[in-house]
């Protein structure tokens, strides 16, 4: 079988070969298409070789020779292509198995011009069928013994091969979904199905009809090693199992040219029989293809719409032990959660007192996490508020003795007196938030008094700037001023930390990255919003956020920032929600009850 193997690829290549050249042909000659009528064809894409190396490639090249006053330009079309699209297709003839013409004929008016009559065929309308081949020890002689083999052919599309032979299956009274015990397509590739049959891959192979005469006069097979089925007394050339069918149809659409079609029949009609191992002509009889894919239904006569009765009586047996399956299964789930019931009766007490009792130990362990927390804050603020409190001193001092310099100096630069000054505007806030967090952290009382929360917001705006990347965008919208009592300094670190956990949340997309603070009013309300859009955290953690404030999201956090502002907002009854954003990022609320009149 080996030859037999080697020639179909090699035909596979020679097919490809012309069908890519006549495409490529069909669209060529830019120069002509002022002075030539422009005729386009559409071919249906098939995987046989031969249908492009004995019919399609040489019944082109012979319309070109004949007409060189028509410019023929073709396209290829896939073989499920619905007849609305195909209407939709500027074509004027169509090239097509005689099944597809069937299929489509009524829903866009195709029209048979001519039909190919193979060589070993007397009439058109009897041209093409199927063969099943079994090997010669194969039990059983009719198409009836072949229930629940594994079946071999070339492709599932085929009308010489396997649609042909499931047509004769269904004409037995047996149903084609489940004849089969498994059904392999080799799509005209190697092996061949015959070589199936002989390596005891397959136990029938259904072939196009006069393919096993061919491979045994070339000597590719050895007719003694098989069995054929089902043969059917006819006076045809070759041996059948099934009815025979029309071969490649050469059709017309509603929209061609009269004189066109008139002109293209007679040449087709009149093309040498040498070209295509055939002839162009007329077969008189489609009844037969119809009622295949009547039965088959497919094409026109395929199930759109499915009822259940159809169903239900398709799968009756199948329903019934499902039924039966159902009926167990309930009576299983019953008794199983009778006793569920029973034991969940005797658990839920105990499961409800241990829900309590957990529920209790949780609020007590967040509140001493938090506890500890702000101990460890107020520890660390004295530390900072000691130690950093000389070397502040000293900078400013430092700023203070150069600015007198330079007025003595009578220098000018002003740009050196703006650092200075903004030097000294530094350090003097920097000694006020050390200081004030030194007093939070001796939970010392302030002097509150009414405040402009715009004002605060403003002002941990512009300190944000100098502290988070240069390339992330900041942006406000201040519109609302309202009122509220508290500490200013207060309110402006605990505005500056929502920012700055916003920075560092968008930092890591650069160019990208983007803040933005927003200060709203309402009757009773004064809300502080900071949106990011960094990357998404996850929701364990932003329950985390939600219930406890005391864990950082970052990995390598402590979380001081999330107990700073916990801490402020707790002190002036502040509420902080948080919101996840779509596609990413996070938005945080401080919502203040403002100040009555």
């Amino acid at each position: 079988m080996l030859p037999d193997a080697f020639l179909r690829k090699l035909m596979f290549f020679a097919a490809a070969i012309l069908c890519s050249t006549v495409l490529v042909c069909s669209e060529a000659r830019p120069s002509d298409a002022v002075s030539k009528q422009h005729v386009k064809i559409g071919v249906v894409q098939l995987e046989d070789p031969f249908f492009y190396l004995d019919c399609f490639g040489p019944t082109m090249e012979y319309l070109r020779k004949k007409h060189p006053e028509i410019r023929f330009s073709t396209e290829e079309i896939n073989l499920n292509i619905s007849p609305e699209d195909l209407n939709k297709k500027p074509f004027d003839f169509l090239i097509s198995p005689s099944g597809f013409f069937a299929a489509h004929m009524l829903p866009t008016g195709l029209r048979q011009i001519v039909t190919r009559k193979p060589e070993f065929s007397k009439n058109p309308s009897r041209s093409v069928g199927s063969l099943f081949v079994t090997t010669k020890n194969f039990p059983g002689n009719d198409v009836g013994s072949l229930l629940g083999r594994k079946a071999v052919s070339y492709e599932s599309s085929a009308l010489a091969g396997w649609l042909s032979g499931l047509h004769e299956i269904t004409s037995h009274g047996f149903n084609t979904e489940k004849f089969f015990s498994e059904i392999l397509f080799t799509n005209y590739s190697s092996p061949g199905p015959l070589s199936y049959l002989l390596s005891h891959k397959a136990d029938v192979a259904i072939i196009p009809t006069c393919e096993f005469e061919q491979l045994a006069k070339n000597r590719r097979i050895n007719p003694d090693n098989f069995k054929l089925i089902g043969l059917k007394p006819t006076d045809f050339a070759c041996k059948t199992s099934t009815e025979l069918f029309p071969d490649v149809v050469f059709s017309s659409f509603p929209k061609a040219e009269p004189e066109i079609v008139r002109t293209l029949t007679i040449s087709l009609l009149t093309m040498p029989k040498e070209l295509t191992k055939s002839d162009w002509s007329i077969a008189s009889d489609f009844l037969g293809v119809q009622k295949l894919f009547e039965n088959l239904k497919l094409g026109p006569y395929s199930d759109k719409e499915v009822s259940l009765l159809a169903l239900a009586k398709r799968f009756q047996k199948e329903l019934f032990l499902v039924f039966l399956l159902i009926c167990g299964l309930l009576f299983h789930i019953i008794r199983v959660n009778q006793l569920v019931f029973k034991r969940t009766k005797e658990l839920r007490t105990a499961i409800s007192q241990r829900d309590a009792m957990s529920e209790i130990a949780k609020k007590r362990l967040k509140r001493l996490t938090q506890l500890e927390k702000r101990g460890m804050v107020s520890q660390i603020s004295s530390v900072l508020a000691h130690e950093l409190k000389q070397p502040i001193s000293s900078v400013a001092n430092y700023a203070k003795g150069l600015s007198k310099y330079l007025s003595k100096t009578n220098n000018s630069d002003k740009i050196l007196h703006e650092a200075v000054r903004e030097i000294d505007r530094g350090i003097r806030r920097a000694g006020d938030i050390v200081e004030k967090v030194r007093s939070y952290s001796k939970s010392s009382k302030d002097q509150l008094s009414v405040i402009s929360l715009k004002d605060c917001a403003q002002k941990a705006i512009d300190s944000i700037k100098a502290f988070a990347p240069s390339q992330l965008k900041i942006s406000s919208n201040l519109n609302s001023n309202p009122q509220i009592e508290a500490d200013p300094l207060e309110i402006e670190l605990l505005i500056f930390n929502l920012l700055k956990n916003a920075a560092e949340a968008a930092e890591s997309l650069g160019e990208n990255g983007s803040i933005i603070c927003a200060v709203e009013n309402s009757e009773t309300q004064a809300i502080v919003s900071v949106k990011d859009n960094g990357p998404r955290i996850s929701s364990e953690q932003l329950e985390k956020m939600k219930s406890a404030l005391q864990e950082s999201v970052k990995p390598d956090g402590l979380g001081l920032g999330l107990s700073i502002i916990l801490a402020i907002a707790e002190k002036y009854r502040a509420r902080i929600d948080f919101e996840q954003l779509e596609p990413q990022g996070l938005q945080i609320f401080i919502t203040f009850p403002k100040q009555q009149k």
